[in-house]
This record gives structure tokens, sequence and C-alpha cells, in this order.
């Protein structure tokens, strides 16, 4: 007995050892790479549900030099995906919604009719892009939200890039109407329904479930203010007032693929809660964490590569790890990442107000030491 009491006390203290090292190693690679290229950012790694690893680097505004805490909240742009589709699955749950319905059985005017909610919810709908089809089509004098896209698509008639479900695409609008379909069953906003459903039963205080994305129209005195880093000046600039980041305001009224703001503490809430299925069953929320198969096998982009895909998720394997479960968010002047990986019980998360092209090298280089 006292050797079995001996054994578990030293795998827990090779275990914290090893935590404690790995700890060291990532904030060493933090501090240096800052002092290099400055960071404004919020990193938390959890296991387990406890904290390991904590802090923040730069400026919440940077204008303001009002440093970052960890109080913070951030615009999470795509990361936003994965709780528009928790709102779908709680739909489903409760007999609402099908996910292999059409989607025109909740948007009737809806023009595309085989489309269904399970291509929205993996970006295997096939819908038009967004980007280069329907965004420079818009009234760019104007806010524009996720009634213009529909609206656009209807009088339109644009072709579908692919067979609904043969193909990834990845696609923002997908998220938006699901954000709408929401709104219609449930006859409350997309907001609303996410606070009652999600953020107040996991006691996300600190996150919302905004209807614009304009920062300029966004009341939260906590928000970080997203950067630009200008090499001439050698200093960070407001991102959302640079002209190349106009369409922040004519694309200000989407919402569903990602406007919702939070924190990374919050964002630790959230992780724990689908580690222990406080909102769905279990069997309910493995669904969502199956990528999507299309003739037996992982559904192929443009390219012909394979592209492991659930609802709001992205899943990939390395031999050090097993399996994670991620996604990325990338707003004007934000980019973000939040990492599961349920074979360690770890959360990683980094939420940054500074854009920087070697933000995902950094992002992996603290993987590698996980």
């Amino acid at each position: 007995m006292k050797y079995g009491i001996y054994i578990f006390l030293l795998a827990v203290f090779q275990i914290n050892f090893c935590l404690g090292q790995n700890t060291a190693s990532i904030r060493d690679v933090l501090d240096s790479t800052n002092k290099i290229t400055p960071l404004s950012a919020n990193i938390l790694i959890t296991k387990n549900g406890q904290r390991i690893f904590e802090k923040s680097y730069g400026y919440a505004d940077v204008e303001k030099q009002k440093l970052l805490t960890a109080d913070n909240s951030f615009q999470l742009a795509s990361i936003s995906k994965q709780f528009t589709a928790y709102g779908i699955m709680i739909l489903k749950n409760k007999g609402i919604i099908q996910y292999d319905s059409l989607v025109v059985n909740y948007l009737p005017e809806f023009p595309y009719r085989n489309i269904t909610v399970r291509h929205l919810l993996n970006h295997t709908s096939g819908l038009p892009d967004f980007w280069n089809k329907i965004r420079p089509n818009l009234d760019t004098n104007r806010s524009n939200g996720n009634n213009d896209a529909l609206q656009y698509l209807i009088k339109n008639h644009l072709l579908l890039q692919s067979e609904p479900g043969s193909r990834f695409e990845y696609c923002d609008i997908g998220y938006d109407f699901l954000a709408t379909i929401i709104e219609r069953l449930s006859k409350k906003t997309y907001g609303q329904f996410l606070e009652q459903n999600i953020f107040k039963p996991l006691k996300m205080n600190d996150t919302h479930a905004y209807l614009v994305t304009d920062i300029r129209r966004i009341q939260n005195s906590k928000l970080a203010i997203g950067n630009v880093w200008d090499p001439a000046q050698k200093r960070f600039l407001y991102a959302h007032i640079q002209s190349k980041y106009n369409f922040v305001f004519y694309l200000g009224d989407f919402y569903g693929d990602g406007s919702i703001v939070s924190t990374a503490r919050n964002l630790a809430l959230w992780d724990r809660a689908l580690t222990n299925c406080v909102l769905l069953p279990c069997d309910v929320q493995e669904e969502s964490m199956k990528p999507y198969l299309f003739e037996g096998k992982p559904v192929i982009d443009k390219n012909g590569k394979p592209v492991n895909v659930g609802f709001g998720w992205f899943f990939f394997q390395t031999p050090a790890l097993g399996t994670v479960i991620t996604h990325g968010g990338g707003h004007p002047g934000n980019q973000h990442n939040i990492y599961r990986i349920p074979e360690k019980n770890i959360a990683f998360i980094f939420l940054s107000n500074a854009e920087s092209d070697d933000h995902q090298k950094l992002v992996d280089r603290i993987l590698q030491l996980l």
C-alpha cells in the first residue's frame, strides 16, 4: 500500500517537474521574441483545468498606453464559429433542427435548395466566394450585414462553387446564415440566445455575442484594440483606421462568423465545459468533433488536400500530442488561436491584438513545448 502511494506521488512529482520545465521554456521563447518584435497578447495554458502558464504582453490600447491584463477581452473573429455551431447543436438536442435537413426548411427564402445545415457547419456548402464574388458588389457607403448577403444571393443567382457536401471551401457567410437560423428558430437575437444558453450557464461573464464587428460600435471598456506595426514609425497603430482595412466599416453588421468578444480565461472555462460535457451530452458533442467525410474519406479542398473539419473546429495529429482540436481567428489587428489537446487535458489559448507575419511560427514553437 505504501509502495503504491509512493509510486503515485513520484508520478505526480515527475509530471509537475516536466510542466515546470516546459512553462519555463515557453516563457523564455515569449520573452526573447518580445525583445526582438514587440508582442501584444494574452497567453494562457491550462492543464486539467488549472492555469499552468499565463502572461500578458503589450497594450490593450496602444495610443492611450493602457497595458494588457488578463481581464482584457478580444474580438475573437473566426473562433466565434464554434459558438455559433454549438448554438445549432443545442437546437438539435432540443429536436428543433436537424443537421441533414435543408436550409430552406428554416430559411425559406434561401436561394439554394440542395444545401443542408451540416454543409454550412462543415464549410462544404459550395456557396459563392464572399470576398471575391459578393463583397465587391456591396454598398461601401453603409454597413452591410447578414441579410444584405442573403438578399444579394437571392437577386443574383450566383452559381455554387461545388456540389454541396463534395468539397471543403471555407465560408464565413455560411456561419452568418447559421446565426440567422438560430434567431428564426429561437425567436431571440443571436446574442441573447448564446448568452442564455452558453455564456451565462458557464459563467463566461466577459464573453458577449455582438451583432456588429466594427470596433467603433462596440461598447466594451475591456476590449483590446487591434493594431498593425508601422515599420516607418516603428510603432503600433490602430488597425481599424488604416485605409487597407476600410471594410471594417462596410462589413460591420455581419455576425455569426466572427462577432464574439471574450477573454483567455473565459475561453478556458469553455474548454472545461466541453471536456466535461456540461451543456450537452458527450455523444451529442462528439458528432461535432468528428471530421466530415465525403464518400468515406475526409473531404478535400480545391487543391485535392484532405481537410479534417468538424462543426467550428479543425483537427490534426502529432506524435507528441495526439489529436489536437483547434481554430484560429483573424480580424484587422487581431490574430488568435485556441488549441484543445484531449489526451493531455491541455488547453492553449493565444489572443493577440497585434498583427505579425511570424504569429503562427511563434504559436507552433509553443505547441512543440507542450
